[in-house]
């Protein structure tokens, strides 16, 4: 199974050994160990830029992070919009279809 962008972050990290106070360090502290989570179990995609900044700290390809980030999001709008449609065509029927 294809990991997401979190999942990849993670591994990256744990590679190093380092724990998520180490990895914040290393990125700046404006980066907060709740976010971190976010990012690694959540599915937060976080802003291009930090994309960036993640993948020169972990030292990896920034490409394989952008594009792991644009298929998460892809997928949860993917996901969004097969709920609302499900939602639509259920609120549909309850109304007795096209009469």
């Amino acid at each position: 199974m294809k990991k997401t962008f979190g999942e990849m972050v993670q591994e990256f990290r744990r590679k190093k050994g380092w724990t998520v106070k180490t990895f914040i360090e290393q990125l700046g502290q404006d980066v907060s160990p709740a976010y971190i989570t976010k990012i690694e179990i959540h599915d937060e995609i976080p802003s291009p830029g930090l994309i960036c900044r993640i993948a020169d700290v972990l030292n990896v390809d920034y490409e394989s992070l952008l594009k792991a980030a644009k298929d998460d999001k892809i997928k949860h709008f993917e996901e969004s919009l097969e709920k609302k449609y499900q939602k639509a065509v259920g609120l549909y029927r309850l109304q007795g279809g096209n009469k």
